[in-house]
């Protein structure tokens, strides 16, 4: 029995210093998300460039992209169109991302708690302006050198799965052709 409680003891250690190691880092990571938004002295290019650095830090692109798509895709897709794909898919999650913060008005991010599972992080958090606030949930994983987001979840709305939605119907649309998800992407 005392074993067993010396395990558990250090299970739940070992649990609660991962998310704490996650939360600093959120963190640090939500405060230059926030400088990026609230920054109205840099030009729009500037900031463009800001939120790429932001992206390709701190999501976990390639498998967020691949993931949309499906292995099925994956296997019949050449290296060449699955390169492109995911120049076009960094593109458009860059912008979306650049769209949807809105530097006109100061923003704040506030991390509630940290929860763990299946080795995915769930980082509880509120983001508010001064009209109005919504709870965001970022799905986080560790990959040995750093944190990186698969998922975000605005209002219970996961975008990972609202994506995969949209790009299989296109995929459907269209026989299963990434060259189609591709040409659609970039119209966006």
């Amino acid at each position: 029995m005392r074993t067993l409680l010396i395990l558990f003891s250090m299970i739940f250690s070992f649990s609660n210093l991962q998310a704490s190691e996650v939360s600093e880092w959120f963190k640090k990571e939500s405060n230059q998300f926030l400088e990026i938004i609230n920054n109205n002295e840099g030009t729009e290019n500037e900031n463009y460039e800001k939120y790429k650095y932001f992206i390709n830090k701190n999501f976990a692109i390639k498998s967020i992209a691949y993931g949309l798509i499906g292995e099925n895709i994956i296997n019949k897709s050449s290296k060449n169109e699955l390169s492109l794909y995911l120049d076009v898919f960094t593109d458009y999650l860059i912008k979306t991302i650049y769209k949807l913060a809105d530097s006109n008005s100061s923003s704040s991010i506030i991390l509630k708690d940290v929860d763990i599972k299946d080795n995915i992080y769930i980082v509880k958090s509120i983001i508010s302006d001064k009209k109005s606030s919504a709870n965001l949930y970022w799905k986080v994983i560790d990959t040995g050198s750093s944190f990186k987001i698969i998922d975000v979840i605005v209002e219970n709305t996961s975008y990972f799965v609202t994506k995969k939605s949209e790009f299989n119907k296109i995929l459907r649309k269209n026989r299963g052709s990434l060259e189609a998800l591709i040409t659609e992407i970039q119209k966006i």
